[in-house]
């Protein structure tokens, strides 16, 4: 080879380097394509300035927090409101697969409703200050994850896809999906972790609550979660929270959000970072609860909402 091309290969060899660095070492999650369907300014703010064991949100605390209504095939009849999910932007929400799956009832998720805070009333007030009336929108189609229950229990996520765009406002609004490799990191022993619903709030009848509730729950060590059941081990894929007595997410809550809150350079934001996927039979009986762990599934939740 002359020296002419020795030179030039030479003269570009940084520069390969470089780049070669820079596709060794780029975050695919923080630069995957879908980002741009999120906004990152507008997710995550609680409208609010101020489950078992839990206590009134304030009007407009989670305004990302969805109802999934159901009827059961080929009927017309009353929609039964059986899970819950988190809002990601206008088109799509985030959920549990055994929402929109389910081997045991034969029922069809068929709308979402938004903007939900008292079941008993619409529009909701506080005092002085009202909501806008709820939208109910009609789901357009879901997807599960291929993996969902392979084995049992794990890969419990699943998105929905509305069939118009929701109205944003104070009281309906994304929630912030984790971006940053901080946002994504492993959760410490004892953190604390927010979760809400309008599940089972008692643990012996089958009561639900009319107010959206909302319950604190710490960060516990994986393994507590093995004891739920005989076959079932708790993997990287998901997250173990709860084991105080009377606080738990329950029947009702299934699909709704885990929450954390995070600084960022627009003030802190909430950011969902599981989904309410299992616990024991009888809730709040200082057993952990399973959740599915958001940024383990991140890439397969971005590439279904491009």
């Amino acid at each position: 080879m002359p020296s002419f091309y020795f030179c030039i290969l030479f003269m570009l060899l940084p520069y390969l380097c470089s780049a070669v660095s820079k596709i060794n070492t780029e975050d695919p999650i923080s630069s995957h394509p879908a980002w741009k369907n999120l906004s990152n300014s507008d997710c995550g703010d609680s409208a609010a300035d101020r489950i078992i064991g839990g206590t009134n949100a304030n009007l407009g605390q989670f305004p990302w927090i969805v109802r999934i209504g159901y009827l059961e095939d080929g009927g017309d009849g009353e929609l039964l409101w059986q899970c819950g999910g988190a809002l990601v932007n206008e088109h799509y929400v985030v959920t549990a697969a055994h929402c929109v799956m389910s081997k045991e009832e034969e029922i069809t998720p068929t709308m979402i409703r938004l903007g939900e805070h008292n079941i008993r009333s619409d529009p909701d007030c506080e005092l002085s200050v009202c909501a806008p009336p709820v939208q109910d929108i009609k789901v357009k189609t879901w997807r599960t994850h291929p993996s969902f229950n392979k084995p049992a229990y794990h890969n419990d996520i699943a998105v929905i896809e509305l069939e118009k765009p929701a109205v944003l406002n104070g009281y309906v609004a994304p929630i912030c999906l984790p971006k940053t490799m901080e946002q994504r990191s492993e959760f410490r022993v004892g953190e604390i972790m927010v979760t809400a619903g309008w599940g089972k709030t008692n643990l012996t009848t089958d009561e639900s609550a009319d107010t959206l509730q909302v319950v604190t729950l710490p960060i516990v060590k994986p393994e507590l979660c093995n004891e739920l059941g005989k076959y079932f081990k708790i993997s990287i894929s998901e997250v173990c929270a709860g084991t105080e007595r009377n606080k738990d997410a329950c029947t009702g809550d299934s699909g709704g959000p885990l929450m954390k809150v995070f600084d960022t350079l627009e003030g802190p934001k909430n950011f969902l970072v599981g989904v309410v996927s299992f616990g024991p039979l009888m809730c709040g009986n200082e057993k952990p609860g399973v959740y599915t762990s958001i940024s383990y599934f991140l890439k397969w939740i971005l590439d279904n909402i491009m």
